[in-house]
């Protein structure tokens, strides 16, 4: 073989020439491609999927909904959650604690039959992260896909994972809530019993007959200087008597009014972060909002059987090729050898 015949020996023309001297040899094989393509296609195992499309609500403060005196959009219980509140409930989806949730649930171990191996968990969280996804789609939504060889079965973990993503983030919530609750409370009880305290010292004032002393002493010194100008003496002891209450208690009363009125402001407030944090640690709303459920599809997704034996076959004829020409081109150099 000529120099010039070794390089050309690949091009296109030689190409087409070497398969078609060859259609039968390779037809054969394409056959026999297909047919063991075909067969491996139906031995695959089949793969089913199911997915769960859902929204994160925006918070998951309830009292902040309809007791807090703010209104504005940040605080609807009721919409849509953004990009922080995705990424939250992601975490939640992808966290060990569902994963583990799940398997107690469907008693996965024995399911993908891993429960007497040696590593069996180190096992099925490889088996957990090839068959379960969790992605955030371009309009802040969440998918859960899940893939298994029974229809329903994926359905049926594709939705629990749903519900245990809601379930988790609730408890998270709701711990959170009760530990901000019980320290409210004690300052709420605190606030209350500061104005018992300081009610029980006005009764006392109250009982000397001082009910509202600005008020009193201002009238009591006006009647005592007319009793003056009348000439009105017993009048005048009358009304000094009393004032004499007022100048003995009157300092004290003011303080404790005083304090009574800043403790009533306290309390207002005291009382309505009250009411937030017994809401939020009694009550629930959901934290997520499924827009469709996963349901039992009646179609597998995997294996893609025409492709498998498509790419099969076209795979066995590029090898059956590939060994002809290194063939050929082996016994032209020997060939070529033995003429020089």
């Amino acid at each position: 073989m000529s120099i010039e015949n070794k390089k050309n020996i690949f091009n296109s023309q030689n190409l087409l020439s070497f398969t078609f001297k060859r259609w039968k040899p390779l037809l054969v094989i394409g056959i026999i491609g297909m047919i063991g393509s075909t067969a491996v296609a139906y031995l695959l195992p089949v793969k089913y999927k199911s997915t769960v499309a859902l929204f994160p609500s925006q918070n998951h403060n309830l009292s902040r909904g309809f007791l807090s005196q703010l209104s504005d959009e940040t605080k609807d219980y009721l919409s849509f959650g953004e990009d922080n509140d995705a990424e939250q409930l992601l975490q939640v989806l992808k966290s060990d604690e569902l994963m583990y949730d799940l398997e107690k649930k469907f008693n996965l171990l024995q399911y993908y039959k891993l429960d007497d191996k040696k590593h069996k968990y180190y096992m099925f969280k490889g088996y957990y992260n090839d068959l379960f996804s969790y992605d955030i789609t371009q309009y802040e939504s969440i998918n859960i896909t899940v893939y298994d060889r029974d229809p329903q079965m994926a359905a049926n973990m594709a939705n629990e994972a749903a519900h245990l993503a809601d379930s988790l983030l609730q408890g998270i919530v709701k711990q959170k809530a009760i530990r901000a609750f019980k320290v409210v409370k004690n300052q709420y009880d605190s606030a209350i019993a500061v104005e018992n305290k300081l009610e029980d010292s006005m009764s006392f004032y109250r009982k000397q007959g001082i009910l509202y002393w600005e008020f009193q002493v201002k009238e009591y010194t006006k009647g005592y200087a007319d009793a003056l100008v009348k000439g009105n003496a017993q009048a005048a002891s009358a009304i000094d008597d009393k004032l004499k209450v007022f100048r003995q208690y009157g300092k004290g009363f003011e303080v404790i009014y005083n304090e009574l009125e800043s403790t009533n402001k306290w309390l207002i407030i005291a009382r309505q972060t009250y009411m937030q944090a017994k809401v939020n640690a009694e009550e629930t709303v959901p934290s997520l909002y499924i827009i469709d459920k996963a349901l039992p599809a009646d179609k597998n997704t995997y294996p893609i059987r025409i492709l498998v034996i498509i790419g099969g076959t076209i795979a066995v004829l590029f090898i059956a090729l590939l060994v002809m020409l290194i063939t050929a081109r082996m016994k032209e150099a020997k060939r070529a050898d033995e003429k020089a």
